[in-house]
């Protein structure tokens, strides 16, 4: 089964393409929940329309995807929407790439059975109903790797270049391309290769890095390396390699606790159906560039963040050895390897389509009535999670951290009215400051609102 061959490879990658832009769009009629970055991509995408490009290039959160959603709501598409589409339809082209990559490395039943787990794949299907950006890094990753390990040439080294660099303006880990490429190209001795390709990624990262120096003061290749390093415990450091520098230790340590943290939650994405198959998978099929490249992300900046989300853009190089893991073991079902082929993707499809956390939905529609019945829209509201002042059509103030004074200070300087918090996060001993009166305790008291006066 491992050498079968396709008569015409067309048809299943149209047939998987057609299931997976079906089984997302459906996702995405479900209008599942927003991710707590998704109104501030939705947010970046309002301003790019409005001309703000240094504030989307240098911001906090990566400027590609809201670069791509501009587009479809200059046309009329509400902001929302469109940038779930934009997830949707980079998920669904990334599917042909897979196809090629799997057909490399196992032969044309594998790339069959690769595709069509790549179509239904509940991360991926969730992530690319979601207001993120992973669909759109995982796309430019996977081409830039089919790019440049599967061929010679000047100009193949640029697209890749152009790929990697596009990579990382939609999720800033993916910079990891860029020594993967130059390492790779300078190994095989390729001068001219290596070249192109570090000159045409840094064509395409220079708009972001010049931004990200113009807004901070510093060079960087992500606002997130001040945030990796507080969670080191370095509040005082500002960039990663600074931090690297003068506290190697704690670094280190932060690495090493999300090295098996990132690998776990590589997994946990993978999902429990496939595990097995593709530890089989790759006991089968030799090892080859994609593991490597994903191997590195878990091992490498994913692990400075760790979360499954993020496992999503390497998620499609390690679904080959997944198919193939499935067709290992379908010899031993006989005549019903189909049959058994099939329930595997029925179910990952009911997984796909799963309404999860009814609660937090139901939360969220609560409190926002609680907002538009009392006050009226657009509201500016205090919380660590801005979607409640999103789907209440306000203005979201997010604190950096959860502490009271923390929030209140921000309120005050930004005459917000409203502030919402978790009781737990108050602490036994709070008491609410003068001008600051509890009114509600929404969500079954999970959450606790309260007015503030900002008066002088």
């Amino acid at each position: 089964m491992m050498g079968g061959r396709l008569r015409d490879p067309r048809v299943i990658v149209a047939a998987a393409m057609g299931l997976g832009l079906a089984v997302r769009l459906g996702r995405v009629a479900e209008w599942p929940l927003l991710h707590p970055d998704g109104p501030a991509y939705v947010s970046l995408t309002r301003a790019m329309l409005r001309g703000e490009w240094t504030a989307v290039l240098g911001g906090y959160y990566s400027p590609l995807y809201p670069m791509a959603t501009a587009p479809l709501v200059a046309t009329g598409v509400p902001a929302e929407l469109a940038a779930r589409l934009v997830a949707t339809f980079a998920g669904v082209l990334v599917l042909p790439l897979v196809f090629r990559l799997a057909r490399a490395v196992g032969g044309d039943t594998v790339a069959a059975v690769t595709v069509v787990l790549a179509a239904v794949h509940p991360a991926l299907v969730k992530a690319s109903s979601q207001v993120l950006p992973e669909t759109l890094a995982g796309l430019f990753v996977m081409a830039s790797g089919l790019v440049l390990f599967r061929g010679d040439g000047a100009w193949r080294a640029s697209l890749a270049g152009v790929f990697a660099g596009l990579a990382y303006l939609a999720r800033p880990e993916a910079v990891l391309l860029v020594p993967i490429g130059a390492t790779w190209l300078a190994w095989r001795r390729r001068p001219t290769m290596f070249a192109a390709f570090v000159v045409a990624t840094a064509i395409v990262m220079a708009p972001a890095v010049l931004a990200l120096h113009a807004q901070r003061g510093t060079w960087k290749v992500s606002p997130r390396e001040g945030m990796i390093a507080r969670h080191a415990g370095l509040s005082g450091e500002t960039s990663l390699p600074t931090a690297v520098l003068h506290h190697p230790g704690a670094v280190l340590g932060l690495w090493a606790r999300g090295v098996g943290e990132q690998g776990w939650d590589t997994l946990v994405a993978l999902g429990p159906i496939l595990a097995l198959p593709f530890v089989i998978g790759v006991w089968t099929l030799p090892p080859g560039w994609p593991l490597v490249v994903a191997a590195a992300f878990v091992v490498g900046p994913l692990a400075l963040n760790p979360s499954p989300r993020y496992a999503v853009p390497v998620l499609p190089l390690l679904l080959p050895w997944a198919g193939a893991g499935l067709i290992a073991l379908a010899p031993r079902s006989g005549r019903r390897a189909g049959a058994g082929l099939a329930v595997v993707a029925m179910i990952l499809i009911g997984q796909a389509l799963w309404k999860g956390k009814p609660f937090d939905e139901a939360c969220s529609r609560e409190v926002r009535d609680l907002l538009v019945s009392r006050y009226g829209r657009g509201q500016t509201l205090v919380a660590v999670d801005g979607r409640f002042a999103y789907v209440a059509e306000g203005t979201p103030v997010v604190p950096k951290t959860t502490a009271p004074k923390a929030a209140l200070d921000l309120a005050r300087a930004r005459n917000a009215h409203l502030w919402l918090t978790r009781p737990q996060w108050l602490g036994k001993g709070f008491t609410p400051p003068d001008g600051v009166r509890e009114v509600a305790r929404p969500c079954r008291g999970v959450f606790v609102l309260f007015e503030v006066d900002t008066s002088p």
